[in-house]
């Protein structure tokens, strides 16, 4: 089933019904992460769609992902700034931090954790706010975000 959106709204939400290629005349970075998070399976901008849109059609529509080389260096290139970035922060935590966090990141209370790593609710509240110190996060929204990025949260 076709489907569009304007540059306005990619990355509002999943595709409704099926897979979308995103037509676009942003080739900027920032621009590849939301038209992927909204459920597109595919990315061209406007300048190259002559040359490739109707091979990107194609797979796109075989279920695989369309990504060109330009797109796909820009995204390879991000990753690897978040995780140069992160990555060593993330090894500053213990690993009952990162199951702290984790848990944390998920939505659990600190009873909760409390109950599940057999500790106190008190004693999760010290590893959050160690977690927090160690990352430089000031308030648990920036946990999760951070907990995402580091691809530590995983669909039930």
């Amino acid at each position: 089933m076709p489907w569009a959106c304007s540059g306005s709204n990619i990355g509002s939400g999943t595709v409704p019904g099926g897979t979308s290629l995103a037509l676009t005349v942003h080739a900027e970075p920032e621009h590849l992460g939301p038209v992927f998070d909204g459920g597109a399976s595919g990315y061209l901008t406007k300048m190259s769609a002559d040359q490739d849109l109707i091979r990107a059609i194609r797979v796109v529509a075989m279920g695989e992902v369309y990504l060109p080389a330009r797109a796909a260096s820009l995204l390879l290139q991000r990753y690897r700034n978040v995780h140069a970035t992160d990555g060593p922060l993330l090894a500053r935590l213990s690993e009952r931090e990162r199951e702290v966090m984790t848990f944390t990141a998920e939505g659990y209370s600190a009873r909760e954790i409390g109950e599940r790593l057999a500790i106190s609710a008190k004693t999760v509240d010290t590893y959050r706010g160690r977690i927090m110190e160690k990352l430089g996060l000031n308030h648990r929204s920036k946990l999760v975000r951070f907990a995402l990025r580091m691809g530590l949260l995983h669909e039930p």
